[in-house]
């Protein structure tokens, strides 16, 4: 026999009542959160959807760190042992059992017409719903809009604050907030945020090196990997922008508002996949930019790229198993470009630069390009960098120093200093010691990809600057193979036509590495900034790798 609605109500409310005693020995300052996997109702395969929303949700209510959510696996295991549909009763054991006092339920309907997200949020001293949400959308995109609104309604429900609702301050506001914009100069970055409990959605003000160049900078929370690359771009085809960020095995698609960066969707990469270099460019030219991650496989021995595009839904493969590097390049008189250059059997990089072109339904080389002499297509950016007009290149030679040619091909200039990129390298080709049968040694040797260059006149004072990363190798780059990094900054040069690129001021010094750095307008407001990567800790088999992206906006 079945039982009745009344009956199984009241043993509900009785299992309430004896887990409600055991809740009050977990009570921590920040509210703990079960987000079980929302429920899919469709008449379809929507199993990504379900990940991508419940994904979203752990995200925004972890962001700020004020509210104290489960991990998404721990999630997924203690929902595999529940029935469908999940009832109040079932959804609150697992939180108990979790040690959290409060678990998200809720159902995504979606039908021809419409999509609609459900959910409730339950307290469990007493099994109560301090949060009742229903929403409905016109097209499966919608979802993230509701998910977000579900996530701004727990965050009033718990007594947090909900960094969605305000809005991301500007430097004149952020100015007449601090007592002395000297003050702040002085002090390192890094000193004024102690972590993910403290670190806000509010911008700080600062000085660059030359002590005139005011700067607004942003720093996210940290990242739990280390964050190898990134690129900023509009993805979602919405005209405005998010930031793509690569990590070891997977892409991650973010968009900053109110002063946070907010999760929309991960690709995760396959099990020999190692991805090195993210760009982002509307080749295919659908109004929506692709993701050009180029990865490698075998060890990193082989290169196997592929590019990834948002569906309205998630990030979805549209090309694979592809033997080029990519790069987005802005030519002075076209605009971005996706340039591509494959290896050879015996070379890293073996073959010609092409400007590569959407065709027949494939991304295809198009126009040859040629790069400075010896350098890889991660090596050189063409501009005008003497700000006279006249085309040149700016390239970094094999011992790292920065090299201007004339567009003849000349050398115009070349520094004393040398510039020490990041950690990301690929082995010297295994390839090699086959073909040659040379000593294993050569295996073990590493090309370290130059960092990205750009030529543009980031501070608007009417003439183009050329923009760097330069890590501070603790071994003074002695053992080419061998990069340990104590700190790294970012060089803002200018033209001097008597004694050549001058540094004209640098941001503050960051303790750890750069590992990348793009150019654009992260804020969706018009302006440009510099946006980076921060690796403070490495991942070893001792400790695990944290990061942070830093956001840096100059003349404000």
């Amino acid at each position: 026999m079945r039982p009745t609605h009344c009956t199984s109500k009241r043993a509900g409310i009785a299992l309430i009542l004896v887990l409600s005693a055991a809740i009050l020995s977990f009570a921590s300052d920040a509210p703990r959160v079960l987000v079980l996997p929302f429920e899919i109702q469709s008449g379809s395969d929507m199993s990504f959807l379900q990940k991508a929303a419940s994904q979203m949700l752990t995200s925004r209510l972890a962001s700020d760190g004020s509210v104290d959510v489960i991990s998404r696996s721990a999630a997924a295991q203690a929902a595999a042992g529940l029935s469908k549909p999940v009832g109040d009763a079932a959804a609150i054991a697992a939180a108990v059992k979790l040690n959290a006092g409060y678990v998200s339920i809720g159902t995504i309907t979606i039908t021809d017409q419409s999509v609609q997200t459900s959910a409730r949020l339950l307290r469990v001293s007493d099994g109560a719903s301090p949060v009742m949400f229903s929403q409905t959308g016109k097209q499966q995109g919608d979802v993230l809009q509701q998910i977000s609104a579900y996530a701004v309604s727990i965050q009033k429900a718990l007594g947090v604050t909900s960094g969605t609702e305000e809005t991301l301050p500007r430097a004149q506001q952020q100015a007449a907030q601090k007592s002395s914009v000297e003050d702040e100069s002085r002090r390192d970055p890094n000193t004024l945020w102690t972590g993910p409990v403290t670190a806000g959605p509010e911008p700080i003000k600062t000085m660059a090196s030359d002590g005139r160049t005011t700067a607004t900078i942003w720093k996210s929370l940290r990242f739990d990997s280390e964050v190898k690359s990134l690129a900023i771009g509009d993805v979602l085809g919405d005209k405005k922008n998010e930031l793509v960020i690569v990590n070891d095995n997977s892409v991650s698609l973010y968009r900053l508002q109110s002063g946070k960066l907010q999760l929309i969707n991960e690709a995760e990469g396959g099990r020999d996949e190692t991805p090195i270099r993210v760009d982002v460019a509307d080749i295919n030219h659908n109004g929506r930019a692709e993701i050009f991650v180029t990865s490698l496989y075998r060890n990193k021995t082989q290169l196997k790229s592929y590019v990834l595009e948002w569906d309205g839904a998630q990030l979805v493969r549209i090309a694979q198993n592809l033997p080029w590097y990519f790069r987005g390049v802005t030519f002075p008189k076209t605009g971005l470009v996706l340039l591509g250059q494959q290896r050879s059997y015996a070379s890293l990089f073996g073959g010609n630069v092409y400007e590569m072109v959407w065709q027949n339904g494939a991304y295809q080389p198009g126009s040859p390009v040629s790069p400075p002499p010896g350098a890889s297509l991660f090596g050189f950016t063409p501009g005008n960098t003497m700000n006279d007009g006249a085309d040149t290149t700016v390239a970094l030679t094999s011992a790292l120093h920065l090299r201007l040619y004339a567009s003849s091909g000349d050398v115009e200039w070349t520094s004393k200093e040398k510039f020490t990129g990041g950690g990301v390298y690929m082995p010297y080709p295994q390839d090699a010691d086959e073909a040659t049968g040379r000593n294993a040694d050569t295996r073990i040797k590493r090309y370290y990809l130059p960092q990205r260059i750009f030529i543009t006149d980031i501070d608007h004072d009417g003439k183009n600057e050329v923009l760097l990363v330069n890590d501070k190798d603790v071994l003074r780059n002695y053992l080419p193979s061998l990069r340990l990094f104590k700190s790294g900054h970012i060089e803002c040069l200018q033209w001097d036509p008597v004694g050549g690129f001058a540094l004209k001021w640098k941001t503050t010094e960051m303790s750890g590495q750069i590992s990348d750095m793009a150019i654009g307008d992260l804020y969706n407001d018009g302006q440009q900034q510099i946006v980076f990567s921060v690796i403070e800790i490495p991942g070893t088999a001792l400790s695990t790798a944290r990061s942070h992206i830093i956001s840096w906006e100059t003349g404000k």
